[in-house]
């Protein structure tokens, strides 16, 4: 559990006009490309930050706050986490929520899906000052009504996608060609389509050899790379909650 006190008595507002509580799939404008990261940070979303940065391009990035692949808290001033998200964060990059250890949320009821939400708030806050409103529910998991509500209850934009690149599948040097081979075939040609890319930042090949063919691929058909809030044309102001504001 991360240290200090549940943001129970924050205040849940809902601005701006993305619907909350409902799953997300696709960007609201013709030509926009939304990548979404799943899963980190990890020793490969620096790698990942790097070459957004050298194109000039921001991406989303779903937090899991305690994985337990990566051993240690995004809040543990001790490990590179806290200073990697305060950088992600600087640079523009939108950081959301992909829950606190990556639980199947229909499988766990009422009362761990609040804390599994909950305690990646309050390492939000420890680390940022801020609390996301935009989450990614893990294995993609959105259709369980229980669910919808509670996080509806908590006011977050459920955000799925509609380019699954299965990268999961396939790192490994050779096979990370078919998640190329994935995003080529799911993107339109003319450049006009809208797309919310699911693919992760704890792989290396994603890292190495997916990431680049994406930006090409974007940048040859002419869309534009974008963060999931500014493809829903929501302001970055409505990104986050304040942690600190009390009803």
């Amino acid at each position: 559990m991360p240290n200090g006190t549940p943001l129970w008595d924050m205040p849940r507002l809902r601005p701006g006009a993305v619907p909350y509580g409902q799953a997300i799939f696709t960007c609201a404008n013709p030509g926009q490309i939304a990548l979404a990261f799943d899963d980190g940070p990890s020793n490969w979303t620096t790698y990942i930050i790097e070459e957004l940065d050298r194109h000039n391009i921001k991406g989303t990035f779903f937090i899991t706050g305690n994985n337990p692949k990566r051993g240690r808290r995004i809040d543990d001033e001790t490990s590179e986490w806290p200073g990697l998200l305060r950088e992600m964060h600087s640079k523009g990059h939108q950081l959301a929520s992909h829950t606190w250890t990556h639980k199947r949320l229909e499988q766990i009821g009422r009362d761990a899906v609040f804390a599994e939400m909950m305690y990646n708030e309050m390492a939000f806050r420890n680390v940022l000052g801020l609390v996301p409103t935009y989450m990614r529910p893990p294995y993609g998991v959105w259709w369980d009504g229980e669910v919808r509500t509670d996080l509806d209850t908590l006011g977050y934009h459920i955000i799925m996608y509609n380019v699954d690149t299965k990268d999961y599948e396939h790192d490994d040097r050779d096979a990370i060609q078919a998640s190329v081979d994935i995003f080529n075939g799911a993107v339109s040609a003319d450049g006009n389509g809208m797309y919310i890319v699911l693919v992760h930042d704890v792989h290396e090949w994603t890292a190495r050899t997916l990431l680049p063919a994406m930006l090409r691929t974007i940048a040859e058909r002419g869309y534009k790379a974008v963060t999931v809030g500014e493809c829903l044309n929501d302001q970055g102001a409505n990104w986050y909650r304040d942690p600190a504001a009390r009803n």
